[in-house]
């Protein structure tokens, strides 16, 4: 299955990213290899991949300026067909993202500007069936997720970093964000439904009230690992449970394909990575 609709809300702003053998020492001084700059940050992330996937979709979060990086967004959102009409616009600069990327494929980044930014409310949710949230963005609009209004949402939680006390359906968090039994509480609570904890270097988990899947994706290398979470939460965001297995497999498959090519990944190849993802109860 596929949601009609989906709202995808968090971070939106360009990444500016830096291909570099290794990170600089303090007071270093280095050049890098290479150097692009695309639209990013989780909800720009998640929201390309579900266009990709013929899925209208919208995005809210920060707001952003009224400067050159700001009109580059706004280009990109109109380019992709992006729903972005209620994103709030300002006389602040708008907010980067600076990544530096080793030759392992390992990240440092630098967020800034985002202390200036207005945020926005979920006073339309109704407009949409299936919500991805990230986790940088729960301080803005935490009031909103504990109305009763959402009970017919689908709502996928991208990382953990505020404390839980709203009812999710699926929470995709690395297992360096949280541990186990913290996510057994959450699933005991009754406050999240299923949870699947990643990791770079080991097995995935799918956690529910009924037990545990452990989830080996493809030994792919890791080219660069930006957006690979945000589109397996993407995954899962546009296309629910209704078959929890092989929406699981799928993600896991969509964030493989990211890390180790970079590409916005089709549904044709997802499926195929599928195959090579292994699931078995643990």
């Amino acid at each position: 299955m596929a949601f009609k609709n989906v709202l995808c809300y968090g971070t939106i702003n360009p990444d500016l990213m830096y291909f570099v053998d290794e990170v600089p020492i303090v007071g270093g001084d280095i050049r890098s290899k290479d150097y692009k700059i695309r639209a990013g940050g989780t909800a720009i992330n998640c929201a390309e991949n579900i266009k990709n996937w013929n899925i209208k979709t919208s995005i809210l979060g920060n707001s952003i300026g009224k400067d050159p990086l700001g009109e580059y967004i706004i280009s990109y959102l109109k380019k992709s067909k992006i729903g972005f009409e209620d994103v709030i616009l300002n006389e602040y600069l708008t907010p980067t993202c600076s990544i530096y990327i080793d030759k392992n494929g390992e990240r440092t980044i630098i967020s800034s500007g985002y202390e200036t930014c207005e945020w926005n409310d979920l006073n339309n949710i109704e407009n949409y069936d299936s919500l991805i949230i990230d986790r940088y963005s729960i301080k803005y609009i935490h009031q909103n997720l504990k109305k009763n209004n959402l009970d017919n949402i689908f709502i996928t939680q991208a990382g953990y970093q505020e404390k839980i006390d709203y009812k999710l359906d699926f929470l995709v968090v690395s297992k360096d964000e949280i541990d186990v039994l913290e996510a057994n509480s959450l699933l005991k609570e009754g406050l999240v439904t299923w949870i699947l904890l990643t990791s770079s270097s080991l097995p995935a988990r799918l956690l529910s009230r009924d037990g545990v899947l452990e989830i080996t994706p493809p030994d792919f290398k890791t080219l660069n690992a930006t957006g690979a979470g945000d589109v397996t939460a993407a995954y899962i965001g546009a296309h629910g449970v209704e078959d929890v297995i092989s929406t699981t497999k799928n993600a896991c498959a969509a964030g493989a394909i990211v890390a180790g090519t970079g590409n916005l990944p089709s549904i044709e190849k997802i499926k195929e990575v599928s195959k090579l993802v292994d699931i078995k109860p643990r």
